[in-house]
């Protein structure tokens, strides 16, 4: 602030500089010297050496009077402006957040997949897509009748909702998200956030990650959230593909940030086997890899395995020209049907989020881990197929090594040779079996890899909307702060709970 200050006097005293013409009332005196102020009715001038002198006005001509009377009102003038900026400085340097608010640049030009594409180009465009923050490329890559379908359920689920069950906690999300974003210079300047305690110095990991991840987390909740009711009918009017195409312009910039600073550049698939109407994609380069597909290309090892010698594939089915995940291929229209059924027994707006999402509430940090997997089959409409596409959020891992399998059960699912469904869950055994597809006739004794899940459940989302509310009381202090360090007393005070709800997340 310091610093500024010094640069705004010295900016002025860079002006106009230029010495002016003094004389005396007889008349034949004259100097040359910088009218530098006006005091008790004497005019300060400055020499050339430096020096300054205090002349009389009524010792002055008339023409040094008048000019002196013009550059007094001037030196008012430039007081009154660096003034102005020295408090604008000061306060723009103490203000919760830059004005106006910094918004991320706009994303690269959407492309939709083509129905004509191969599989391998079908998983670089999605791929490509999503990078460049474009989400609704998970919606277009399904083929029309299935986006249709898709549209009908997200319309009759809306239906269902009770909305005030809904809206509250979606209006307490946007408040959250708000209070982050108009407070984020009072959050970065957070000494907990630095390498040391000079709010100057470089951002620590937890900095990193707060400016990285929770800004533009919450600048697209900020932007993007529907919160009250004529929100949500909208998107029944509209249709849920039609809103998602809307609104992708607001979306995909804060989307692209998000995921350049937590995702890295996917593997090129080639495919090693196709028909007409089935394929199998596989990672070139891997150990063992073969771009011929002849012999055994997956050795003795099954692909979901950590193992060096094991090979990622993956199973794709052509559906009305289009290429799709064939555990999507196979399983959506059952799945559309089950939640359908599953919605159909209530009554409109008579729905509540538990019943939803299937969570349970919780109160932060007394849960540490994940739901049970058997409440994951409550949520109609969870565990959708269209999660595990190539490009959703947990598109890296599926492109890289695949996990461990027992890394992937203790996540509650179950391993990529059953259902994707809960144990024991008729209603989703039906979802993403690999037994009709990959079989180990076909492949010589090895499954093809079925696209991992994220380890996030719908039961975990649940239950934290579900809390929100308990956070209100907690951010009110944020809220209230009226400086620095009034806000930064309130974070320290709910840093206990922060962790609580990181630890919601395995």
């Amino acid at each position: 602030m310091a610093c500024l200050i010094v640069v705004l006097l010295l900016s002025a005293d860079t002006k106009e500089s230029c010495a002016e013409t003094w004389t005396n009332l007889g008349g034949d005196r004259s100097i040359q010297a910088k009218m530098i102020g006006m005091w008790n009715n004497q005019v300060v001038l400055q020499l050339a050496d430096g020096r300054s002198v205090n002349v009389p006005m009524d010792k002055l001509i008339a023409a040094s009077r008048i000019q002196a009377g013009k550059i007094a009102e001037q030196l008012k003038e430039d007081r009154t402006r660096l003034t102005d900026e020295i408090k604008a400085a000061a306060a723009q340097a103490a203000a919760a957040a830059p004005d106006p608010l910094p918004v991320p640049p706009a994303a690269p030009a959407y492309q939709a997949p083509a129905p004509g594409m191969s599989p391998d180009q079908v998983l670089e465009s999605v791929r490509e897509q999503f990078q460049n923050g474009h989400l609704v490329v998970i919606y277009d890559a399904l083929p029309p009748k299935y986006r249709k379908q898709l549209d009908d359920l997200v319309g009759l689920t809306l239906t269902k909702l009770d909305p005030n069950t809904l809206i509250a906690p979606l209006e307490q999300l946007h408040g959250l998200a708000d209070l982050i974003v108009t407070r984020q210079n009072w959050i970065l300047s957070q000494p907990r956030l630095h390498r040391d305690a000079d709010a100057n110095a470089d951002l620590n990991a937890t900095g990193e990650l707060v400016e990285q991840f929770l800004l533009p987390a919450a600048g697209l909740v900020r932007a993007a959230l529907v919160t009250d009711q004529a929100g949500l009918i909208e998107i029944q009017e509209m249709g849920f593909g039609n809103w998602l195409h809307q609104n992708d312009e607001i979306v995909s910039p804060f989307a692209a940030v998000l995921l350049e600073g937590f995702s890295s550049p996917g593997s090129q698939w080639a495919v090693v086997e196709s028909d007409e109407e089935t394929a199998l994609l596989q990672e070139p380069g891997a150990a063992g890899a073969s771009t011929t597909g002849a012999g055994d290309p997956y050795g003795s090892s099954y692909p979901g395995q950590n193992n060096a010698s094991s090979i990622p594939t993956v199973a794709f089915q052509k559906v009305d020209g289009y290429w799709l995940p064939a555990g999507v291929a196979e399983g959506f229209e059952g799945w559309v049907q089950e939640q359908t059924a599953a919605l159909e027994k209530y009554d409109d707006a008579s729905m509540t989020l538990t019943d939803w999402l299937g969570g349970q509430f919780v109160s932060v940090p007394t849960v540490t881990r994940a739901p049970a997997a058997e409440t994951r089959s409550d949520y109609p409409g969870s565990d959708y197929p269209g999660s595990d596409y190539p490009g959703s959020e947990g598109y890296d891992d599926q492109y890289g090594s695949p996990s461990s399998s027992e890394s992937y059960e203790s996540a509650g699912y179950p391993s990529t040779s059953s259902s994707y469904g809960p144990p024991d869950s008729p209603e989703m055994s039906s979802y993403g079996s690999t037994e009709s597809y990959g079989t180990s006739e076909r492949y010589g004794g090895a499954p093809a890899k079925e696209l991992e899940p994220i380890a996030i459940t719908p039961a975990m989302v649940g239950s934290i909307l579900q809390s929100v509310g308990d956070y209100g009381s907690m951010f009110r202090p944020l809220e209230a702060a009226e400086d620095e360090a009034s806000f930064h007393a309130a974070v320290d005070q709910l840093v206990g709970s922060i962790e609580g709800l990181v630890s919601l997340i395995p």
